[in-house]
């Protein structure tokens, strides 16, 4: 009913399920699809705007961007997944995204696209399979779900219900995975139903390696394992995993790891409006958590606090310590996404340069 209250409905089904050759559309829905199918060309290219396809898709871009990168890659036919059924598993998740000003559906359809690009342009499809690519698109499609806009913290500390669900062990990221999964079993949702049990069970353990992995708390963790168990390899002249040698299971993961996690902070190398309306919306969103930690008379997190500054006064910050190790080794590691670097200094300069004007007047950084 969500989808439907928020308009587009109409379209989105006309484009996800396929028009009838012998009613072809007309007149607005002509031209409502024709809108929709030219920005989602736009989506093989960095310059993506999802703002723009959150306006075309009538308010429904998760679902539309994802069918479409799950077409665009084959991997309908190819694990003869059943289309009807990721059609209504789709508009669920979709469905399932509460209206936080970030943690969204657009933001995730922000990531999908991300993912789909690291997949076709970044080159990571030298190491991994398709099985891969596939869980990559799906965990992408997933890593949110049902956010309410609170953080792994605010969790574990008010002891919600999906901190104790989750031991305190990534909650959100714990929980964004059961539900969904959840979906998936449901029987209309089922897309998988046609799949071998034993690649179902293959397809899962990497969807839940990947989600875990946007964890925050996991980033040292697994930038250190990208130098050591993939970079260090690809130096060595004595190492083949360039040159077709086998890749071990554990290293796809790693690899599809780091990917999901660039994707996750994708606004980062997002074109310069696209990137200060996401930087705004993360601000405001720490901002209400903080709103809800006054009222509890919990103490405030950092950043959280709307009487001081925020999250678009401490951007230089996470770019250095936090985004350039990640973003370095992994370009170290895959020279095709070297203009991801590039796009995020860009980005990086207007914070920059935005701290040194607040020094300069006095006003705290």
């Amino acid at each position: 009913e969500g989808a439907e209250a928020r308009g587009g409905m109409s379209i989105v089904q006309e484009f996800m399920q396929g028009q009838s050759p012998d009613t072809p559309p007309t007149g607005a829905k002509a031209n409502q699809l024709e809108g929709l199918r030219a920005v989602l060309e736009k989506a093989d290219h960095w310059e993506f705007d999802v703002f723009e396809l959150e306006a075309e898709a009538g308010g429904l871009p998760l679902q539309v961007l994802s069918w479409h990168v799950f077409v665009k890659h084959g991997l309908i036919e190819e694990f003869n997944l059943d289309h009807v059924r990721l059609v209504n598993f789709l508009r669920v998740v979709e469905n399932g995204h509460q209206d936080n000003p970030y943690h969204n559906a657009t933001h995730v359809a922000d990531v999908v696209q991300s993912m789909h690009l690291l997949i076709k342009e970044g080159g990571i499809t030298q190491y991994v399979g398709r099985l891969e690519v596939l869980a990559a698109l799906l965990a992408a499609c997933v890593h949110d779900f049902e956010h309410r806009g609170l953080n792994n913290d605010f969790l574990i500390k008010s002891s919600d219900d999906w901190a104790i669900d989750s031991n305190d062990k990534s909650p959100n990221e714990s929980h964004h995975l059961s539900a969904s999964y959840r979906i998936i079993q449901a029987n209309e949702c089922n897309f998988l139903h046609r799949m071998p049990h034993a690649q179902q069970a293959a397809l899962r353990k990497l969807v839940i390696d990947l989600v875990l992995a946007t964890d925050m708390a996991e980033h040292m963790a697994i930038v250190s394992k990208l130098k050591t168990d993939l970079h260090k390899r690809i130096q060595s002249p004595e190492d083949n995993i360039q040159a077709g040698g086998e890749v071990p299971d554990a290293l796809k993961t790693l690899i599809l790891q780091a990917a999901i996690k660039i994707a996750d902070i994708g606004h980062l190398y997002a074109s310069h409006d696209v990137h200060i309306k996401w930087s705004e919306r993360l601000e405001e969103e720490m901002w209400r958590q903080g709103d809800v930690e006054k009222q509890r008379s919990m103490k405030v997190s950092f950043l959280m606090d709307r009487d001081k500054p925020g999250v678009t006064k401490s951007q230089p910050g996470f770019v250095d310590f936090v985004v350039r190790p990640l973003f370095e080794t992994w370009v170290a590691c895959f020279p095709k996404c070297q203009t991801l670097m590039d796009r995020v200094e860009a980005n990086y300069h207007y914070w920059k340069l935005k701290e040194q004007e607040q020094i300069a007047e006095g006003a705290p950084a």
